[in-house]
């Protein structure tokens, strides 16, 4: 039988033992060495840069706020997130 063994993400530790899910899902470890609790192989976060550009277009075609919410499924905050980001950084 292969036995597989995991490395902690924080001190390189092989010390690890299972404790449950979370909130997602995922499997999580406890470290007995630095006594970190993490997933191994945690998922990304985010919307890939594509997306971003294909929303932000959306709404400088003169789409209100609530209406990309609907269609793209992206909470008001970010999409106002994403506008102080883009202004602060586009040159005037």
């Amino acid at each position: 039988m292969i036995e597989k063994t995991h490395q902690c993400r924080q001190c390189g530790s092989t010390d690890l033992v299972k404790n449950g899910h979370n909130a997602s899902g995922s499997r999580q470890y406890h470290c007995k060495a630095c006594g970190a609790y993490l997933v191994l192989d945690p998922k990304e976060r985010g919307y890939p840069e594509e997306e971003k550009e294909r929303i932000l277009r959306a709404y400088r075609e003169r789409g209100s706020m609530r209406a990309i919410e609907r269609i793209f499924g992206v909470s008001r905050n970010t999409l106002s997130r994403w506008l102080e980001k883009r202004d602060v950084s586009s040159p005037t």
